[in-house]
């Protein structure tokens, strides 16, 4: 038998060993276990095959501003995930968030959510400051995202990384994309001036609320609360 095909059965097989029905998940695991077997198959090879991807599209800029690279790292590391920027010409950067089961869903929608509203609030915040110097109006938009970042991102450290998961997800990537570079986009320091903006970007964050259920282990619901 063709070996993808027989990783994709252990696959389907551990998937159904889930199953609320003791008999069904029983058999599963076990018809996934002597396949293993029968095809040397080990349970690092089978962690691999866990690996989902899920993909936001959002801006129109070839290089992405900091903050949206620090919200999209910002959920990755919130869900378990890796996140990779795609970036072509002329189309929408793709944010490909890669992890286990249904986390990448769920990383692919908080940061869909969080995007947009963190684009609006600082779209309304610089429609505040019209008639400003536009180059200034945008950098002061910049810092009141950065510090919208900075409330989130507090909410975020809690979150613990589980090292298995990681050191598979970096498996597929290498095995899937190979070598790839990381793609960084320095903040915009902040003014003495510009102390009122951070204040105003970091009480319009204070509604977001990140949190990693238990519904998160069965995908049957989306453990994410934002308010809009």
């Amino acid at each position: 038998m063709d070996r993808q095909k027989v990783l994709d059965k252990i696959s389907k097989c551990l998937r159904l060993s889930a199953s609320c029905n003791p008999n069904e998940a029983a058999s599963a695991l076990r018809q996934a276990r002597n396949l293993m077997k029968k095809y040397h198959v080990t349970d690092v090879q089978i962690h691999s095959l866990l690996v989902e991807e899920a993909s936001a599209y959002h801006g129109c800029e070839f290089n992405p501003p900091f903050w949206a690279l620090a919200l999209s790292d910002i959920v990755s590391r919130a869900f378990d995930c890796r996140v990779l920027i795609a970036r072509r010409f002329g189309r929408q950067p793709e944010y490909r968030f890669i992890g286990m089961d249904c986390s990448p869903s769920i990383a692919t929608y908080t940061f869909t959510v969080l995007y947009r509203k963190l684009e609006q609030a600082r779209t309304a915040f610089m429609q505040d400051n019209t008639g400003k110097d536009e180059v200034e109006n945008a950098r002061r938009g910049d810092v009141f995202a950065q510090a919208w970042l900075f409330r989130v991102a507090a909410k975020v450290a809690k979150f613990v990384v589980n090292p298995a998961t990681r050191a598979a997800i970096n498996r597929y990537v290498k095995e899937q994309f190979g070598d790839t570079v990381e793609f960084v986009q320095d903040p915009v320091a902040p003014e003495s001036a510009d102390y009122e903006d951070i204040l105003s970007g970091m009480k319009a964050a204070e509604e977001v609320a990140l949190y990693r259920s238990m519904s998160e282990l069965t995908c049957s619901a989306l453990p994410v609360k934002a308010v809009i």
